[in-house]
């Protein structure tokens, strides 16, 4: 599914300043914290900010997020991730630039946690962000619990997610109908009971093969 790209709000390249959507997650920006994504150089003009948080409990998280929930530790090992909740984010400069958070400068992003999350949500939780060429979340930073929300600084934006990683199992079956024929081109779909948005879907092959990631010992 396509995000809608609506602006949220804009701030001061000078100054920075804070936006707010009614989602209540909430995106802080210091001083002089963007620069032209392309050129690198400083911007000082308005910036349109244009942030989008995806509900982790939400049916369709699966056709709305990039990628699947599978990411690369800061040890490099891929882990099943059960998310907490996701944001994107894109800002633009007055002639419609993309624009990009300057080197050593860092927006602190609070989002808010699902009621139905919040017994299970730990006191930190790691940061990932999702690598376009790779496919995968990558781990990057932590956020604490503040309240009911995750606080936590991010250094660059794209999309960000908050994910207690787990190890997984390779789950394999082939669906076959009631005489015995291999289903091809439907979807299989596995979640975890206590959490459903925790998910995993795919295709069946012609052979009506399918196969994937599940958390381990759920």
């Amino acid at each position: 599914k396509m995000i809608p790209k609506t602006s949220s709000g804009t701030i001061s390249g000078t100054t920075g300043g804070v936006i707010t959507l009614p989602s209540n997650l909430s995106i802080t920006y210091p001083a002089n914290a963007l620069v032209n994504a392309v050129s690198g150089a400083p911007y000082t003009g308005t910036a349109t900010i244009s942030a989008f948080r995806i509900d982790p409990t939400a049916n369709d998280i699966a056709r709305i997020m990039p990628g699947d929930l599978r990411g690369l530790n800061t040890g490099g090992s891929l882990q099943l991730l059960t998310t907490y909740g996701m944001v994107a984010v894109e800002m633009n400069g007055s002639g419609g630039e993309l624009l990009q958070i300057a080197s050593g400068k860092k927006a602190t992003l609070s989002m808010p946690i699902p009621a139905s999350l919040s017994s299970s949500a730990p006191a930190s939780i790691p940061l990932w962000y999702f690598d376009e060429v790779k496919g995968l979340w990558k781990e990057e930073g932590v956020a604490i619990k503040t309240g009911n929300n995750y606080v936590g600084d991010v250094s660059h934006f794209s999309f960000w997610n908050y994910d207690v990683p787990g190890n997984y199992v390779q789950f394999n079956c082939t669906v076959r109908s009631t005489n015995g024929q291999p289903v091809a081109n439907v979807i299989g779909k596995i979640s975890v009971v206590s959490n459903p948005a925790s998910e995993g879907y795919g295709w069946t092959n012609a052979a009506g093969y399918v196969s994937g990631a599940v958390a381990k010992n759920q």
